[in-house]
């Protein structure tokens, strides 16, 4: 294997990338991506979000971004739910399960408590016929995904797509707000992001 053909197959990949972003356009039902959205910018109490394995990481993601907008959020570690974690939502709550197959063991037996404590539930799935679909408040259909890996198995173009639909929604959430620089500097007080926000000139901290 040469470094020529290693380069090869990267921007074979990108290009697998590229088009399924293209493809979110068309193939991503908007009127479901619409009412996830507006679950999410109404709910009054907290936003979980779970998932097993690269989804677990995305989800982690997820919630991070939500709570940098100031929609209370947090990233629900599966395994821990099934062992009383599970016991923080309530009926106000919001719970997203990212699951590309949608039957997770781990996922699949949190369903009767979700369901007996009147939380809504937000599925993001590519399978409309998996038991978190069909127990889902509201179902975000994901267009089936083209994996980048050999053996088209790992979740890699799936969750490209996954945090992209989610990050529209982060730029949505804060343009509905009127989200601006001092907001975030509130919340994002460190890093490069605080300096940068910190040193702005005076008249540019509020856009």
């Amino acid at each position: 294997m040469s470094r020529q053909s290693d380069w090869q197959l990267a921007t074979a990949a990108w290009q697998v990338y590229a088009r399924a972003m293209n493809e979110l356009e068309t193939q991503l039902d908007s009127r479901q991506w619409q009412a996830v959205l507006d679950a999410l910018a109404v709910c009054q109490g907290k936003i979980a979000v779970t998932g097993i394995g690269t989804s677990g990481i995305a989800a982690r993601k997820i919630a991070h971004m939500l709570a940098c907008v100031e929609h209370p959020a947090i990233w629900l570690s599966a395994a821990d739910a099934a062992h009383g974690d599970i016991g923080f939502l309530r009926e106000d709550d919001v719970l997203i399960m990212l699951s590309r197959g949608g039957n997770s063991d781990e996922l699949t037996r949190l369903l009767p408590t979700v369901k007996a404590k009147g939380t809504t539930l937000i599925a993001v799935t590519e399978n409309a016929d998996s038991a978190i679909a069909q127990q889902a408040s509201l179902l975000l259909l994901m267009p089936v995904s083209k994996e980048v890996d050999p053996l088209q198995m790992l979740a890699t173009t799936s969750i490209i797509s996954v945090l992209a639909v989610f990050d529209a929604m982060i730029a949505v959430l804060m343009d509905r707000s009127g989200y601006d620089k001092q907001t975030l500097l509130a919340v994002h007080p460190a890093g490069n992001v605080g300096k940068m926000l910190r040193e702005a000139p005076a008249t540019d901290k509020g856009k």
